[in-house]
Order: structure tokens, then C-alpha cells, then sequence
């Protein structure tokens, strides 16, 4: 036999071996299955039946093909609100504070038609301070950018069954687009900017993600 034959033969003979080995691992180790937490209890009474508005900061996959599911990470918040009282006394020289880390000195503050116009003393920056229907006062900067205060962060399952509303178009005026889990799904792996100014979420009475609203803003 000549030479090259004998390697051909020796190749052929471990990718045979390979192929063999290979095959017996597949009938002997079994697939795995996933063992997922039951729902907590103290979480449905958190948030069944209620909406919110939240940022979703994460996203996972976990399992392959029709096995895959994914989870979300969202931050319920709502938009920072003030005492009417705590509002309307302010004068020059008091600080206002939006958040940890973040507050301004009043340099001046002038009323108008919805509530009051702040100039913060060492930047000139304007805020508005808009009285709403149940008394208290909510912030705004001159671009119209709010403030919010986080209420929980939670990851939780993304159903295949979830109702996906988007009124993401300014052109649509009317009522959102009834949508689903893979055009929800398709803008999560984009990286879509889902934040608290354009994204309502809701949970039913076992405190199941069941509905995820998207709604127009300049910031999308």
C-alpha cells in the first residue's frame, strides 16, 4: 500500500472514532432541564394588577431554538413630586434637591399660569415647577426633561403570550398598535431606550408581566 493511501486510512479510521465517541455521548448524557424560582408572594401583592411606569436596564437569555425564554430587568419609577406647601414658600437663597447628589440654590422665582419658573443661582438654568390635579408640584428643566424617583428594580420572566402596545409613532395619533412578544423582543435585542417618560408596564393579579406599553417621546 503506498504511503499516502496509509494516512488517508488513518484519517478516515479517527474521524470514524470521533464520530462514534461522539454519538455515545449523546445517548448517555441527558439534556438539560431548567429549574426556574416559584413567584414570590410578597411580589404579587407588590404589583398585581397594577401599572407602572419603568426603564428596563436588563435583558437575559437563557436555554436555545423553541427552548429560549428571556428575562427583563425593570425599574418601576414615577415622577418626583413636592408638598404644594414646600413650593409655593420658596424664596431666594433655598436649595430645591431633584435627587441624591443633584439640587440647586434659588436665585429667583417668578410665577406663571401652570406654577412657577425657578433660576437656579450659580447656573442661570431654568426649571418649571407645574401644580397637578391632586395639589403637589412636579419638575421639569427648560427642555422638558422630568425627574423620577425609583420605586423597585425587579428581573422578571418575559411571557410569549405578553400584550406589546406600541405607540412609538408621533404620526399615530388615534390608539396604540396592538403588537406581541416578538416585535417587543426585537426592539429589546435593538437596545431600544425603554425609560420611564415612554414605557408603562403591568402586571396581572399573580403578578405576571402581562402588558408593555411604548409611547412617543422627542427621546426615543
Amino acid at each position: 500500500m503506498k504511503k499516502g493511501s496509509t494516512i488517508l486510512s488513518a484519517i478516515l479510521c479517527a474521524l470514524l472514532i470521533a464520530c462514534l465517541a461522539a454519538s455515545a455521548c449523546a445517548e448517555t448524557v441527558p439534556s438539560s432541564a431548567l429549574c426556574k424560582p416559584v413567584m414570590s408572594e410578597t411580589f404579587k401583592t407588590l404589583v398585581g394588577g397594577k401599572t407602572f411606569e419603568a426603564g428596563v436596564t436588563r435583558k437575559e437569555c437563557f436555554g436555545e431554538d423553541e427552548d429560549a425564554f428571556y428575562t427583563v430587568t425593570i425599574t418601576a419609577a414615577e415622577e418626583t413630586r413636592y408638598a404644594a406647601n414646600d413650593i409655593e414658600s420658596l424664596k431666594e437663597g433655598d436649595i430645591i434637591t431633584f435627587k441624591p447628589g443633584t439640587s440647586i440654590m434659588i436665585g429667583e422665582k417668578t410665577a406663571d399660569e401652570t406654577g412657577f419658573e425657578i433660576k437656579d443661582a450659580a447656573t442661570s438654568d431654568k426649571y418649571l415647577f407645574i401644580k397637578m390635579e391632586d395639589g403637589t408640584y412636579v419638575a421639569r428643566t427648560e427642555t422638558d426633561n422630568m425627574f423620577y424617583t425609583e420605586l423597585f428594580t425587579v428581573t422578571i420572566p418575559l411571557s410569549k403570550d405578553i400584550s406589546f402596545l406600541d405607540w412609538s409613532d408621533p404620526e399615530n395619533l388615534e390608539a396604540p398598535v396592538k403588537k406581541g412578544y416578538a416585535e417587543l423582543l426585537d426592539l429589546l435585542l435593538e437596545d431600544t431606550n425603554f425609560s420611564p417618560y415612554n414605557t408603562k408596564v403591568t402586571f396581572d393579579e399573580n403578578g405576571k408581566l402581562s402588558e408593555f406599553l411604548y409611547t412617543y417621546s422627542p427621546w426615543n
